[in-house]
């Protein structure tokens, strides 16, 4: 099949650079591509080029006058989402141009551009994918209004899970649930490494030596987690939690709580960095009150790290209903403490990196979106 995946944001300005930065589109084409999909990745970028990177070539467009003009306009009302909610019709035009079977759009809020992939898709009989990263549904009852219209030519949604679907469902803007598959948000490239040198470069702390990657606010929930740590120590006097990233509203408050304990703050870790510590720590916990994915957490799926996770419904698809990592319910520290006491850190990571490579990897994300596709060609 030809497939089009389509996409606003853009991380550079140069397209070398953007294919470098863009991780999800250029593993998920080239992905699609060893199925045997011919691939074109149409990319909002400020100059104008096409690029083959091997199998995949990549259509960087930039957008018309119009369409800054559009933006700037919304974002001089308040809009900070403008990029999203103004149309693409730059994007839409290279796609039609395409004659892809299979258009794949990585946005559910920018309606301008799903509303004009959708009027090609559906006058050429082609099929349109829109894949969840995040958002809601409009509020507003005119944006509904408009909000419905763009998902009206919608062939398929993909969802981390069906929970994720359930409030464009709730809202109308998406009645027919048969359109909902649950396909990831996105993967990894970390790997599995020396955990001895990993241990010695990041200099990680305890036995067991606990990791939490994330901002220190509500959703990630750190007081959870280090009320957690402080009801585990009398079975485990040896551990001890590291934060990393740990920017965020609730910085002076939990830096206030974890006061006596043996907690360590790092702040801001580069990528490498981020894969040397998920690699040295013997269990990856998060408290998430939600998540659209739960991108720290595949990271530690990827480097085959254990993990004491929230009973969230993106962890539970992760860890295949607690089969492989503990789960917990969502802010029970009592009940996290009893998860990491009963984690068995020293020989699951084959068992981890195993579930990763089955169902969490790049390999399986591509499979399941060309499963879809494959669907859609029957129709």
């Amino acid at each position: 099949m030809r497939v089009a995946l389509v996409n606003c944001w853009h991380a550079a300005a140069e397209p070398g650079a953007q294919i470098e930065a863009d991780t999800l589109r250029r593993e998920l084409a080239h992905g699609l591509a060893a199925l045997g999909h011919e691939v074109h990745v149409v990319q909002e970028l400020p100059t104008a080029a096409t690029v083959d990177d091997g199998p995949v070539r990549w259509h960087f467009v930039p957008p018309e006058w119009y369409t800054r003009a559009a933006r700037a306009a919304l974002g001089a009302v308040g809009r900070d989402d403008a990029v999203v909610k103004a149309p693409a019709p730059h994007l839409a035009r290279v796609a039609a141009a395409l004659r892809a079977d299979i258009v794949h759009s990585f946005d559910l809020v920018n309606y301008g551009l799903l509303a004009e992939l959708g009027r090609d898709t559906r006058r050429r009989g082609a099929a349109l994918v829109a894949h969840f990263h995040g958002g809601a549904p409009a509020r507003l009852d005119a944006l509904r209004r408009v909000e419905r219209a763009a998902f009206a030519n919608v062939t398929r949604f993909l969802f981390t899970t069906q929970h994720h679907a359930a409030p464009w469902e709730q809202s109308g803007a998406l009645a027919d649930t048969r359109r909902v598959v649950e396909v990831y948000e996105t993967s990894t490239l970390f790997r599995p490494g020396d955990r001895a040198e990993a241990r010695a470069r990041t200099a990680l702390l305890g036995a067991p030596a606990l990791l939490h990657l994330g901002r220190l606010d509500a959703v990630k929930d750190p007081l959870t987690t280090l009320a957690a740590l402080r009801a585990v120590l009398p079975q485990l006097p040896g551990a001890h939690l590291t934060f990393a990233w740990t920017e965020g509203p609730l910085e002076a408050e939990v830096r206030r709580a974890a006061a006596g304990l043996p907690v360590t703050f790092l702040g801001r870790a580069s990528r490498e960095r981020t894969e040397l510590l998920l690699r040295a720590a013997d269990l990856f916990v998060q408290a998430s009150t939600r998540e659209v994915c739960g991108v720290a957490a595949l990271e530690a799926f990827g480097t085959g790290t254990p993990s004491v996770l929230s009973d969230i419904p993106s962890f539970r698809k992760m860890t295949a209903n607690g089969t492989v990592g503990k789960l917990f319910p969502v802010g029970d520290s009592a009940a996290m403490a009893a998860a990491i006491g009963a984690s068995n850190y020293t020989d699951a990571r084959d068992r981890v990196r195993a579930r990763f490579d089955a169902a969490l990897s790049f390999d399986a994300l591509s499979r399941a979106v060309s499963g879809v596709y494959a669907e859609l060609g029957q129709r």
